[in-house]
This record gives C-alpha cells, structure tokens and sequence, in this order.
C-alpha cells in the first residue's frame, strides 16, 4: 500500500471512484489507500497503471488551462488597445449564446459558420474570436491550435484553416458536398439554403476566389472535371486552374495515355 500513498489525494478518489467505492469529504489519503486496497477488485499492478494514466491526463488538463489562460490573457489585452464600439464593450461571452463543438453530430465547417454569425451579432471584436472559440472546442482540439506558432494562434483565419484542415475539409471535399448535399426527411427549404451556402463559401474560399472572372473560370474547370476519369481528376483537385491551362493538360495527358496504347511496353523474355 505504500506506493498508494505517493499519489495526491485527487487522483486516490478518482481510481477508487473508478473501482466503485465509495467516498466521503471526510476521508484522508489513508482511509482511501485501505478502501481501494482492500476492494476484491484490487490487483497492485493495475492499480499503478491506472494511477500513472490519472496523473498524467490531469497533468495534461492542467497544461491545456496554463495555455488557455495565456492566449486568452493575450487575446484581451490586444483587444483593450485596440478602439471598441459601444455594442462591443456591452457583448456578452459567446460560450452563453451557442453549444460546445461536438464532432460527432455538428460538422466543423457548418460549426464556425455559426460561430462567426453569433459573434458578429455579438458585438465580438474579431482579435477576440480565437479565445472565444477556444473556450467551445473539445480539449483535443484546443491543443491543436495550442502547439501552432503563437503569433498564428491570435488570428482566426489561421485558426480556421488549422481546424478545417484537422477534418479534412479541403476544396474538393466542400465542391462534393455541395453538389451532392440531399435534404433530410423534414428539414425547412431554408435550412438547406443555408448549408449550401456554407459549402459553396467554403469551396471559393479554399480556393481563393475573389472576383467573377474567378468563379466562372472555376465553374468551367469544374464541368470540365466532370467529364474526365477519377483517376485523371486526382491530378487537378485542390488547386484553381485556368480553364484552357486545364483543358490543355487533360489534352497532354490523354496524348500520353493514346501514345501508351499504341507503343505498350514490353517485357523483357
């Protein structure tokens, strides 16, 4: 029992809690180390297991705040010297006003969008946004953006493309959805309305898409990629091409192609 005792007091009621015993406030690390010790679920080596796995993830709790606490203190103090209007200095904390992220129903693009619309009727400087958000992100992803560079950190774009890029939302991804996006049994018109805007946003933005010439050369490069092999496809997704520089690839690539089925390779006998 002696190695019990080496452990602080928070992570002794945490495995007894886990083994199903049960604890009082009055109880010292000695009554805990005799209740666990002496439950029929006892075994010495998992019990040292267990306590290590507890230690380190309240020590990886406590580091995730330490850096929280840091990138929400730095993102105030820009906003103090930075001029407010009267609305922002009355805002109220986004945290009140939408759910946390749950990657499990909510999709992160669709997430961010909303995120963005309440902050902006929040009244929320934008230097804001990242502790704002940070305090709605699950801890995984909230160490994340903790390890980039903290100069990035501090602006949302950065932040954005950092989480955008975690699920893998990359221009292709956001040009199926939208294409391909089927309305579920029951759902209003305008909700559809609104996550196709969200999809297509999403498509031009990756892309960088400023202006009209833009668009349309990306809506006529988008119909010449429909009409080529997926194979083929793999070579020009992710990545704005002009129309006629597409379409004198796809011509080179499919004189290679022609030029293979007339010259096939052969092996050596």
């Amino acid at each position: 029992m002696a190695f019990l005792a080496k452990f602080r007091k928070v992570d002794l009621v945490r495995l007894a809690e886990e083994m199903g015993l049960e604890i009082t406030s009055e109880d010292r690390v000695i009554d805990i180390c005799k209740k666990i010790k002496n439950s029929p679920d006892y075994e010495e080596e998992f019990a040292k297991g267990q306590l290590d796995v507890i230690s380190q993830e309240r020590d990886t709790e406590r580091a995730y705040e330490l850096e929280k606490l840091k990138i929400t203190s730095a993102a105030e103090t820009a906003s103090l010297n930075s001029t407010r209007s009267e609305g922002s200095r009355n805002r109220r904390e986004i945290k009140h006003l939408m759910q946390k992220f749950d990657s499990q129903n909510t999709e992160i693009s669709l997430y961010l969008t909303l995120y963005e619309r309440q902050a902006r009727a929040a009244g929320i400087e934008e230097e804001e946004w990242v502790s704002q958000l940070i305090s709605l992100l699950p801890l995984d992803l909230a160490q994340i953006i903790i390890k980039e560079f903290e100069e990035q950190m501090r602006e949302y774009t950065n932040v954005k493309k950092v989480l955008l890029d975690r699920f893998k939302m990359r221009p292709e991804t956001f040009r199926i959805k939208f294409t391909q996006h089927q309305r579920k049994q029951g759902a209003l018109w305008k909700d559809i309305v609104f996550v196709l805007q969200n999809y297509f946003d999403g498509w031009i933005e990756a892309l960088n898409v400023k202006d009209f010439k833009g668009l349309k050369e990306l809506m006529i490069a988008d119909q010449l990629e429909r009409r080529v092999l997926n194979e083929v496809k793999d070579h020009f997704l992710d990545e704005l091409i002009d129309a006629l520089e597409l379409a004198g690839k796809l011509d080179q690539h499919e004189s290679v192609r022609g030029h293979r089925r007339v010259n096939p390779v052969r092996m050596a006998e």
